[in-house]
C-alpha cells in the first residue's frame, strides 16, 4: 500500500479564489500569500490539503489564519479526512495520482479508479435547503471555473463517486497516468441553486465531514440490505443476528474478512425518538451512527462462549454461532424497557487482510424491534444439544427470574428424549458399503441431524404474546406434551409459534424407512397438521412457523 502524505497549505482570499503559487509582493487583506519554494509547489508535493479561510494580517504582514484544515498533518491511504465548514467556507484538496496503483484494488490496466468517499458526521437536524457537495476535476479550475467539474452531494449523510484517470504508455512501455493530480472541493451549497452560500445566513451551522480519497475501495459505503434480523424479544432483552456467511468465503479472505474475527461486525442500539435524527438526513452515514445518541453499542465487547443469559445491565454480548456450512454472529441486547420500540444500526469493518480498519466501514439498512409487554415468555439462546433455539419460550415458573435454569430444563427435556433415538439409530449399519446402506442419498449424519432439529422444536416450544391464525393458543396447564406441563410449569397461558412441517418431512426423508416416521397430511388429517405444525411463510411479515436446520428446503403455503 502505497502512503498519500498530507501537507498544510495556507490560502488566502481573492476578489475571485484563484491558486497563486508565486509570492506576492502586495501583502495585503484579499490578497493571496504562498511561499515560492520548493515545499509550498504544488506540483512537487505529494499531496496537500488547503482551507479557503478567513485570514487576517498584522502590521507588518503576517498572516494569521482564522479557520483551518482539522487533523491537517500527513495523512495515509485509506486515513480520512476530518474537516468542518460553515456558510460561505470551501475546503480545498489535491491528490497525488499514483500509477503503480493500478497493479493492486480495484485498477483495471487501461485506467486508474480513484475512489472517493465520506460521511457527514452531524448528529443534530441541519438546514434542509442546504447540501454539502464534493466538486472534483483533475485540472486546478475547480477552485474558481467549474464547468467541467463532477458535483456530487452528500445525500442521507453519504456519497460516493469514482474518478477515473486512463493510463499512457510511452515508448519505452513505461506505464503513467495521463493525469498527475486530481483537484478537489468541498463546500455547502443552496439546494435550489446549486451555488455557495453567502457566509452571513445560518450562523453557528457547521457541515462535520469525513472524506476518503483511495486509489483502493470505498473507505466509506452503505448497503440496501438489513444483513441483521431480529430473531426474537422478551420484555428486558433481544437477540440480533447477522447475515450467515459461508464456510467457502474463507477462501477468499483477502477480501472477505472471516466472521470469527469479533471486531468485524458492531451494533449500535437507539431509542425510536432518537433514531428519527439519524433517519431523517443520516441513515447512510457510519460517522453520524457512532457519534450519535445511541444508548448501547457492542464495540467495546469481546465475544465470549460463556453467555449471560440473566444479565440486566443495558450491554451487547456478542455470540459466534457456528452452523454447519455457515457462521453467524449473535447480538445478545439486555437492560432493554418493556413494552418499548428500539433501532439498531448494523456496521462492518472494511480494509484488507489482517489489517481491519478502525475508520470507515459499511452501514447497513437498520431494523426496528420492540420488546414484550410482559414476563409471560423468556428469551433464551446458545444452548449445547439444541444450539439452533435461539427465541422466546413460555416462562417457567418453576425458575422464575433465572433464564440460565430455566433453559437447562428445556434442554435436559430434548436431551432425555434423544437418548432413545440415539441407541435406534446405533443399530443401523451406517458405515457399510454403500448398496448395503438405507439410502443412496442420505446418511444417518443427515438423519440425526434432521431428528434432532425436529425433537428440539417440539419440546423447546415458541412462545409469543401475539395473535394469528397460525399461532396455537396454549393454556398454561394444557401445553403440547406432558412434560412441558411437568418439568417447566409455564408462569402464564400463551401462543405458540407451531413447528413447521418441514422438520417432520425431514426425518421422514433422512432417516431408514424401518423407524416409521409419518407425517400428518392436509387432505386427510388436516386438523392433526394444524394442531401440530404449520407452513413456512416466506411472504409473511412475521414468524409463521418455527424452523430449525436448512431453511433451502421448505415448503411454502
Amino acid at each position: 500500500m502505497f502512503i498519500i502524505r498530507l501537507v498544510f497549505l495556507i490560502l488566502l482570499e481573492l476578489l475571485h479564489i484563484t491558486y497563486g503559487w508565486n509570492r506576492n509582493s502586495n501583502i495585503q487583506d484579499d490578497l493571496t500569500l504562498i511561499g515560492d519554494n520548493e515545499y509550498h509547489n504544488p506540483l512537487t508535493m505529494p499531496n496537500f490539503i488547503k482551507r479557503q479561510s478567513i485570514t487576517q494580517f498584522n502590521e507588518v504582514g503576517s498572516i494569521h489564519v482564522l479557520n483551518s484544515i482539522i487533523d491537517s498533518d500527513n495523512i495515509a491511504e485509506w486515513t480520512p479526512i476530518s474537516s468542518n465548514l460553515s456558510a460561505g467556507q470551501r475546503d480545498l484538496y489535491v491528490f497525488t495520482v499514483n500509477t503503480d496503483s493500478f497493479t493492486s484494488g480495484f485498477s483495471p490496466t487501461y485506467e486508474i479508479l480513484i475512489f472517493i468517499s465520506g460521511n457527514l458526521c452531524n448528529t443534530k437536524d441541519l438546514p434542509t435547503d442546504v447540501e454539502l457537495y464534493v466538486i472534483y476535476a483533475f485540472n486546478d479550475t475547480v477552485t474558481d471555473n467549474q464547468t467541467d467539474a463532477f458535483k456530487v452531494p452528500f445525500e442521507d449523510g453519504y456519497m460516493e463517486t469514482v474518478a477515473v484517470s486512463p493510463v499512457q504508455i510511452d515508448s519505452y512501455s513505461n506505464v503513467t497516468s495521463l493525469y498527475s493530480y486530481l483537484y478537489v472541493a468541498v463546500e455547502p451549497r443552496n439546494t435550489t441553486t446549486g451555488e455557495p452560500l453567502d457566509s452571513d445566513i445560518y450562523p453557528g451551522v457547521k457541515w462535520e465531514y469525513h472524506l476518503s480519497i483511495s486509489e483502493n475501495d470505498l473507505v466509506y459505503q452503505w448497503d440496501y440490505r438489513t444483513w441483521m434480523d431480529v430473531l426474537d424479544t422478551d420484555e428486558d432483552s433481544a437477540l440480533l443476528v447477522t447475515g450467515a456467511t459461508s464456510s467457502a468465503s474463507s477462501a477468499y479472505s483477502s477480501l472477505n474478512f472471516t466472521i470469527d474475527d469479533t471486531s468485524l461486525y458492531d451494533v449500535y442500539v437507539y431509542s425510536y425518538n432518537d433514531s428519527l435524527v439519524i433517519s431523517n438526513q443520516y441513515n447512510k452515514s457510519v460517522c453520524a451512527i457512532k457519534n450519535g445518541n445511541y444508548l448501547v453499542s457492542s464495540q467495546d465487547s469481546v465475544a465470549s462462549s460463556d453467555v449471560q443469559l440473566d444479565r440486566k445491565d443495558l450491554y451487547i454480548q456478542k455470540v459466534i454461532q457456528n452452523g454447519a456450512n455457515s457462521t453467524n454472529e449473535y447480538f445478545y441486547v439486555t437492560g432493554l424497557n418493556r413494552s418499548t420500540t428500539y433501532v439498531a444500526y448494523l456496521t462492518k469493518k472494511i480494509g484488507k487482510s489482517g489489517n481491519l480498519s478502525d475508520v470507515g466501514g459499511i452501514i447497513f439498512e437498520q431494523v426496528e424491534f420492540q420488546t414484550r409487554d410482559d414476563n409471560t415468555c423468556s428469551l433464551i439462546h446458545s444452548l449445547d444439544f439444541c444450539e439452533d433455539v435461539a427465541y422466546s419460550v413460555p416462562t417457567s415458573s418453576l425458575y422464575l427470574g433465572n433464564k440460565t435454569l430455566m433453559a437447562e430444563a428445556y434442554e435436559n427435556i430434548s436431551k432425555s428424549l434423544y437418548a432413545n433415538f440415539s441407541k435406534a439409530l446405533q443399530l443401523i449399519p451406517c458405515n457399510t458399503e454403500e448398496d448395503a446402506r438405507y439410502s443412496p442419498l442420505r446418511t444417518c449424519d443427515d438423519c440425526a441431524e434432521s431428528y434432532r432439529n425436529w425433537l428440539c422444536s417440539v419440546s423447546i416450544p415458541r412462545c409469543t404474546t401475539g395473535t394469528s391464525s397460525y399461532y396455537m393458543y396454549r393454556d398454561k396447564d394444557k401445553n403440547r406434551n406432558s412434560y412441558i406441563d411437568e418439568q417447566i410449569q409455564p408462569l402464564k397461558d400463551y401462543y405458540e409459534i407451531l413447528p413447521c412441517i418441514d422438520m417432520c418431512y425431514g426425518i421422514v426423508r433422512d432417516c431408514p424407512s424401518a423407524f416409521g416416521f409419518s407425517c400428518p397430511d392436509i387432505d386427510s388429517t388436516p386438523n392433526l397438521l394444524f394442531n401440530s405444525y404449520n407452513f413456512y411463510n416466506g411472504n409473511a411479515d412475521f414468524v409463521s412457523c418455527n424452523l430449525m436446520g436448512n431453511d433451502t428446503e421448505t415448503v411454502n403455503y
